[in-house]
């Protein structure tokens, strides 16, 4: 939950600053951070999404030694309590505010959609690296986060919301975590 809370303040602090400013105001800022319910068919690109995501993510954990995957730290498969189900939720949302809602709608609207885009699912990928402290040989997991990011934020530029990438981000992360246990 922690992180959560950590991935939105940079959004809450943009929406508060912005629509405290002669600007747009408090809806349009909220707007311009990709909060916004999208339509049904930006679910529908969403849960099409996750079909290719989950079989993409099986074949990269083929190319991953099992005592790498299992290494101490490395929660696949450890769904085993409410708590935890809520904590992949909530961080795989708290990921979609900063990266997709907050640094990819403000990098789409300054670089346009190729270069924003491209900029912020670079910087999606950072904190994945991560990773490579726990083992080296979980790299095949970062073309993955970097092709992940890059569809979030294709789906975030055409729904010009966060929630679609949001949903499709929580259910991937929970059913790859109860199928790759």
């Amino acid at each position: 939950m922690v992180e959560f809370i950590l991935f939105c303040v940079p959004t809450v602090i943009y929406v508060a600053v912005g629509s405290r400013r002669k600007g747009p105001g408090f809806l349009p800022m909220l707007r311009r951070a990709g909060v916004a319910w999208g339509k049904p068919a930006h679910y529908g690109w969403a849960l099409l999404m996750m079909v290719p995501l989950l079989v993409v993510a099986w074949l990269t954990t083929q190319l991953i030694p099992t005592d790498a995957i299992q290494a101490q730290g490395v929660v696949v498969g450890q769904l085993t309590s409410v708590g935890a189900v809520l904590g992949v939720i909530a961080r795989a949302t708290g990921e979609e505010v900063f990266f997709r809602g907050f640094l990819g709608g403000l990098l789409m609207r300054r670089l346009g959609f190729w270069w924003g885009n491209l900029v912020q699912s670079l910087v999606f990928l950072v904190p994945h690296l991560m990773l490579l402290l726990i083992d080296t040989r979980m790299w095949p997991i970062l073309p993955l986060q970097f092709a992940i990011g890059w569809l979030l934020g294709w789906l975030r530029h055409r729904a010009d919301s966060f929630v679609p990438g949001a949903v499709v981000h929580s259910l991937t992360n929970l059913l790859a975590g109860f199928l790759l246990a």
